[in-house]
């Protein structure tokens, strides 16, 4: 857990002078760090708690992100309001969303998966929602506002409504953020 915790803090790009900000009022990292808390203990199988810390991040940050999701290191929040990340969901490395995205879906199977299947390296935008048994590939951008409710394969920038691609991805996921702390 530590280590993914790290990869996250690392995702954020804090300076030693963005640590000392972060730990008092950065509230996107906190929610983190409270996500990587409740799945661990989710993943050994304590009931109660995890439950209690999806809540605490509902009622704190305004985000829900549940302890039964499966994220991957390197996860970074752009802005926390309105963030909901269903169950079973699964992100690879460097997942980052704004606010107001929507991950999940009912429990509907197609292709072998249940929830969405996200890949490393992908980022989603104000307001996108992936919805149902969809995978994204690795190296995508999900423009503001889109629905993906379709598979979408590997290195594409992809918008509307239904998301369709509208580029390519060029530049690597490391120089893409330019919301850095420093």
């Amino acid at each position: 857990m530590f280590g993914l915790i790290k990869s996250d803090y690392d995702a954020y790009g804090f300076s030693l002078k963005g640590l000392i900000v972060s730990l008092f009022n950065f509230s996107t990292f906190w929610l983190v760090v409270s996500y990587r808390v409740s799945h661990a203990l989710y993943k050994k199988n304590i009931p109660v708690l995890p439950r209690l810390i999806r809540s605490m991040g509902i009622l704190f940050y305004g985000a829900e992100i549940s302890y039964g999701a499966e994220i991957g290191p390197g996860f970074r929040i752009a802005h926390s309001v309105g963030v909901v990340i269903g169950p079973k969901v699964k992100a690879g490395a460097n997942l980052e969303v704004f606010q107001n995205v929507t991950i999940g879906g009912r429990d509907r199977e197609r292709n072998g998966i249940l929830k969405p299947s996200i890949g490393d390296n992908v980022t989603i935008f104000t307001g996108a929602a992936v919805l149902g048994p969809v995978r994204i590939g690795d190296n995508v951008s999900v423009g503001a506002n889109s629905v993906v409710t379709k598979d979408i394969p590997a290195n594409l920038i992809v918008a509307g409504l239904p998301a369709k691609k509208v580029g390519e991805v060029t530049v690597p996921h490391s120089l893409r953020s330019m919301n850095r702390i420093s």
